[in-house]
């Protein structure tokens, strides 16, 4: 009798201890439809890629573990100071995959991982690669959804829930959802009067790349115009190479161009000042815009994430400002405040957009110095005020 309450009593703590263990953790599933194991109150997040990073930003910089890499000038300047030296995750997935077992062992143990995350399009074995690691590491693994546009909405569903912070979850999902919304709407009532326009990604002399239509980084461009590039080849974000031959062929309505770095427009003034591209009509006319980069990314999204809202919100106002019709910077405050917690100025919306809206006086003979001049000035008191 005194054997049996011995057992009895060990049973029961052994009951009471794994009662407890349980309720420290609970079972997540991802969007590949794995199921995993998660504490109670995730807090410390690894993310895999600019994308996951990009996605988990807005719940927080405090759910920051570590980053995926190291930061560019223009993550730097916009994304909170305590982002700046933490520990270098890497990449499962992609052309720069570097995450290796070893390697997320030696970080769990000097940081402590609640959940490594990745979030894109889901791909080939990439259920079966993450339960491996998984398996290897002692870390869990989750996968999130967000591709295409239609995606992108439930991908933060998915996140919030996966934080315990679904009301801000579904905030995100509401405040995208709305955009995207409007752009539909809007382009209904354009039906097929859509200006035609082509994006250059890259200028070198006589070569000259553009992201061409039916690519997945082409998603918002073929969408608000008519993208008179021809089918994509390369699946990158610069898009496939042409001659200027092939520009003048094309002439479109509006030559969007990539920025070439923080306040930098290396691109924009080639072609503002080169004969090259001078008999081009959007050239002529004031019709070249430059997209805003390392903003903390390119508008455009290179990557493609959240931020191609403001490709929307940007492109929309700028090619049918009568149906697009809102206060720009005002929309561009907003998303600022709502995706990366930052209070834009006057000053840095005027430097970020120095070439964004075109100007019919801005010809390739004639630069416009003075503007320069005072964009110059506007980039100046934006530094000042991050200093």
């Amino acid at each position: 009798m005194k054997k049996l309450t011995i057992i009895l009593t060990l049973l029961l703590a052994f009951a009471g201890i794994c009662g407890a263990a349980a309720a420290d953790e609970r079972v997540f599933t991802d969007s590949l439809g794995r199921e995993v194991l998660l504490p109670a109150e995730v807090t410390n997040v690894a993310p895999s890629g600019s994308l996951a990073q990009i996605a988990l930003y807005p719940f927080g910089e405090e759910y920051f573990a570590s980053i995926s890499s190291a930061l560019k000038e223009g993550e730097r300047h916009f994304l909170a100071e305590r982002l700046h030296d933490l520990p270098i995750t890497g990449s499962m997935f992609g052309s720069k995959a570097t995450m290796n077992p070893e390697e997320i062992i030696a970080l769990d143990k000097q940081i402590g991982i609640d959940v490594i995350i990745d979030v894109g399009e889901p791909k080939g074995n990439m259920k079966e690669q993450m339960d491996d690691i998984q398996g290897k590491t002692g870390v869990p693994f989750v996968f999130i959804t967000q591709a295409t546009l239609d995606t992108v909405a439930d991908s933060y569903i998915t996140l919030g829930k996966m934080l315990g912070q679904e009301e801000r979850g579904e905030e995100l999902a509401e405040y995208f959802g709305g955009i995207i919304s409007l752009y539909e709407e809007n382009m209904e009532k354009i039906g097929d009067n859509k200006v035609s326009a082509i994006y250059v990604t890259k200028v070198d002399g006589n070569a000259v790349n553009l992201l061409g239509h039916g690519s997945y980084h082409a998603e918002i461009l073929d969408g608000i115009a008519d993208n008179i590039a021809p089918e994509a080849v390369a699946g990158s974000g610069l898009g496939d190479q042409y001659t200027m031959e092939d520009i003048y062929q094309m002439n479109p309505d509006y030559i969007i161009v990539a920025g070439s770095g923080l306040f930098e427009h290396d691109y924009y003034e080639e072609i503002m000042r080169s004969s090259m591209w001078a008999s081009l009509d959007a050239v002529k006319e004031g019709r070249v815009i430059e997209v805003p980069v390392e903003s903390p990314w390119s508008w455009m999204g290179n990557p493609p994430a959240s931020h191609r809202l403001l490709s929307i919100l940007w492109l929309g106002n700028v090619f049918y400002p009568e149906v697009f019709d809102y206060d720009l910077a005002e929309e561009v405050e907003k998303f600022y405040q709502e995706f990366y917690h930052y209070d834009l100025s006057d000053a840095e919306i005027s430097e970020m957009m120095r070439y964004s809206t075109g100007n019919a006086e801005q010809t390739a003979s004639s630069p416009v110095p003075v503007f320069g001049l005072l964009a110059g000035l506007g980039a100046a008191l934006f530094l000042c005020r991050r200093a």
